[in-house]
């Protein structure tokens, strides 16, 4: 039986200048989508909610974000003036858990499926601190053909690769590697900077193409202190999200 897993859902992020201008939105949250034009962030709450296996739900935002989703979560917090800051906070009421899930609000088309199916391949792989989603990038093409919601891509040995919008991860290791957690997420669609971050033999076995998961799984405890990470193959919709314009023009053709 997989034991309920709380979350904090990060929805500070602002905008970018030209996402902004097209959308009327400066928190990226707020941006409405769909046909009843609905805020982004309240697409993956109801999500997290019909999950299996979710629990309480923590935003972290500004004030309109935490108007609008008070009624609707466990808690609201205020995000900090940086994502170190707004992970430590956040976790606070969920630091007692022995893993939370951590989401983004800018991934509309995840729901509950996604969220199960991922949780349920993570708990089938027990004992490791950080479980990350990776997406084949052949799965994601075929499921999203338009060039306007393209990714950035890791070449590795098991294949070619794009990062999730959600993670699973021991709130112990947001206490204790805050600033490591916060160049990954900062990194997260450089594959490059997050290979320099790993050092200098990881970064050349990436540029000579000749970098696997395995290596990635076994140097990651190494800059974190022991804490193990896990890469899980998941669904496309973990890996869509919505940062410029043209994602958002791409993204009304799904519904």
């Amino acid at each position: 039986m997989i034991e309920k897993i709380n979350v904090l859902l990060l929805a500070g992020g602002k905008s970018k200048i030209s996402m902004r201008k097209f959308s009327g939105k400066e928190n990226k949250a707020l941006i409405e989508i769909g046909p009843h034009r609905k805020p982004m962030i309240l697409y993956i709450i109801e999500s997290l909610k019909k999950s299996r296996y979710t629990d309480k739900i923590v935003v972290a935002g500004p004030e309109e974000v935490q108007k609008l989703t008070k009624d609707l979560v466990y808690l609201t917090i205020f995000d900090g003036q940086t994502i170190p800051e707004t992970l430590k906070s956040g976790i606070l009421p969920l630091k007692k858990n022995p893993l939370i899930l951590i989401s983004t609000c800018d991934a509309p088309l995840i729901t509950e499926k996604h969220i199960d199916h991922f949780i349920e391949k993570c708990y089938r792989l027990p004992g490791f601190d950080i479980y990350y989603p990776i997406i084949d990038k052949e799965v994601y093409q075929k499921t999203y053909p338009s060039s306007d919601l393209r990714r950035v891509y890791a070449n590795l040995i098991e294949g070619t690769f794009t990062g999730g919008n959600i993670l699973l991860i021991n709130p112990r290791i947001i206490t204790d590697f805050a600033e490591t957690i916060n160049d990954f997420i900062y990194f997260r669609k450089h594959p490059l900077k997050i290979a320099r971050l790993l050092g200098a033999r990881i970064t050349t076995k990436y540029l000579r193409k000749y970098l696997s998961i395995q290596d990635l799984e076994k140097k990651v405890p190494e800059l974190l202190g022991g804490y193990k990470w896990k890469a899980i193959l998941s669904p496309p919709e973990i890996a869509l999200d919505i940062d410029k314009p043209r994602h958002l023009k791409a993204l009304w053709n799904n519904y």
